[in-house]
């Protein structure tokens, strides 16, 4: 009939207003999607050579900012290290991979299977790494050498060199921490026929890291060796495809091709020449990546660095501060440390502006080593939140406890750092002196214009945390998912805690701890960069 069709032609009407004005709905028919503007976070060229003591990056052929890259954020070991072994094993003569971490343990199984012990045992590093060489692919590896390690580093890389036939292995000493300093990069490049992938994070292939979202005794997280004596351990690597890959390949061949040797005439690295890495593009506008890095200005004045960093670089630090200074809505903050007082600063600056920041860290007692001391440097960095008492209800700081043993921590290990939803720094580097001005760290911003990516990560980190399903509609909104932070802390049930370091008394050790564990690495004349809040713009202030 007529006013039937009448009927249908109204609704046709108002569903084509519904599906062409998304501001109208907010449902689940059409939601509007906010348009991330990505370069207003990252460093800009003449703020990533400030880092540098005024030296030229891109000279260097690091680019100040590749785009179109494939992203995958992978949380906890168990992840990271099946993908680790998947592109290891689709590598083919004439492909490399190659490597450069913290600590590294043969013998650990990549992919664990309980059910499986002898098939297990042909996934670990070694054995890995040893069918590739059979394949005719170059295996080149770099790993942490000082004297609080030991002998370590030097057994690991005789094992790779003796696997090899041939200096494939250095440990390297090319930092200017002696005792407790460190090459704390967590890198792979792996080149696999036409494209290269890279990985980056927190995650080395060494004891205990192996771990899943479920935190538990299974079979397989103790058929590899255990991380302190709480077995527990969350972290995260990120898989790069794309451009990008050729900045993480470009440090990597700098820092073997160093003229200055890494330890000992032993251990001499033959030269490599440059070939750009094949890398595939995303197909749309994919995710913007920003390569950052941490080399001491203190190294460089040992000699080390002089062809590509020869006044350090502390991009890292810089990218982070300006993380901090263009944040509106919330700061989410993850990290073992937080005992570097300088950027926490930073953050107590941007507090009247900001609705929430949320920091994840560890009870220093987790680590069970020097733990008096770490709590006086994390009391003494975190509580100058607090000091601004119209201000201090924003702070939330809580810790995790595996929640089938409250009595065993889990050990946040990862360095995540997330600003309005928008923006996010991940990589080696932590809230620590050492990591931001004197190790050797690598990292990276992310962010995508769709803003899917940073959004995805923070709900699937916090579902893992409190437990829920990462659709949760609570996890929408973080202000909201902050609620049930706060609720479950509250509870003391689940794995949330609540935390604030203990005001430890400081002794003759405390200051020793310090300059051993987190030397600076600065020279004296670079220092802070500083926000003016009244223009709202970012500014260098180096003096150089």
């Amino acid at each position: 009939t007529w006013g039937l069709f009448k009927m249908k032609i109204i609704f046709l009407h108002i569903l084509v207003i519904l599906l062409t004005q998304p501001d109208i709905i907010q449902g689940s028919l059409r939601k509007e999607v906010k348009k991330v503007e990505c370069s207003n976070w990252f460093l800009d060229e003449k703020e990533i050579d400030n880092s540098r003591g005024g030296n030229s990056r891109s000279k260097t052929g690091i680019s100040v900012l590749s785009t179109n890259n494939i992203v995958e954020i992978l949380i906890d070991g168990a992840d990271f290290m099946a993908s680790l072994y998947d592109d290891i094993e689709k590598t083919k003569a004439g492909d490399y991979v190659h490597g450069t971490f913290y600590e590294e343990h043969s013998g650990v199984m990549l992919k664990p299977n309980a059910s499986d012990i002898e098939g297990s045992k042909n996934t670990s590093i070694y054995n890995v790494l040893g069918r590739a060489l059979k394949r005719g692919v170059k295996v080149r590896l770099l790993t942490n050498l000082n004297l609080l390690q030991g002998s370590k580093a030097i057994i690991f890389c005789v094992e790779m060199n003796f696997l090899c036939g041939h200096i494939c292995c250095g440990p390297d000493l090319r930092h200017p921490g002696v005792i407790g300093g460190n090459l704390h990069t967590k890198m792979w490049v792996i080149k696999r026929g036409d494209e290269t992938v890279a990985y980056n994070g927190g995650i080395d292939v060494a004891g205990g890291r192996w771990d899943t979202v479920l935190h538990d005794n299974s079979p397989e997280r103790q058929m590899n060796f255990k991380f302190f004596d709480h077995t527990a351990v969350h972290d995260q690597s990120i898989r790069i495809r794309g451009p990008a890959v050729v900045d993480f390949e470009r440090d990597f061949y700098y820092r073997w091709n160093d003229p200055y040797p890494p330890i000992f005439p032993m251990f001499f690295l033959p030269h490599y020449e440059w070939v750009t890495p094949p890398f595939i593009a995303a197909r749309d506008e994919g995710t913007s990546v920003q390569f950052l890095r941490t080399l001491a200005c203190t190294g460089a004045q040992k000699g080390y660095y002089k062809h590509f960093a020869p006044r350090g670089e502390f991009s890292g630090l810089e990218a982070f501060v300006k993380l901090v200074h263009k944040a509106n809505n919330y700061l989410y903050l993850a990290d073992q440390f937080f005992n570097f007082a300088e950027p926490m600063a930073e953050v107590k600056k941007a507090l009247p502006r900001l609705k929430a920041v949320i920091i994840l860290t560890d009870d220093q007692n987790a680590p069970n080593l020097m733990s008096e001391e770490r709590y006086y440097w994390q009391h003494k960095a975190l509580s100058q939140l607090l000091e601004d008492p119209a201000q201090k209800d924003k702070v939330h700081i809580f810790s995790l406890v595996r929640d089938n043993d409250p009595s065993a921590y889990i050990y946040v290990h990862t360095k995540m750092f997330i600003a309005d939803d928008e923006f996010m720094i991940g990589g080696s580097f932590g809230m620590e002196s050492a990591g931001l001005t004197s190790d050797i760290e690598v990292g990276m911003s992310l962010c995508d214009s769709k803003g899917s990516l940073v959004i995805n990560h923070r709900k699937r980190e916090w579902a893992e945390h409190l437990m829920i399903k990462e659709t949760d509609e609570r996890l929408n909104d973080p202000l909201e998912g902050l609620k049930e932070w706060i609720k479950q802390a509250d509870s003391k049930k689940g794995r949330i805690r609540h935390y604030f370091p203990k005001n430890a008394p400081k002794t003759f050790l405390t200051d020793g701890f310090y300059q051993i564990y987190e030397a600076e690495g600065r020279c004296g004349y670079q220092h802070i960069n500083f926000y003016n809040s009244q223009t709202r713009c970012y500014y260098s202030n180096y003096s150089y």
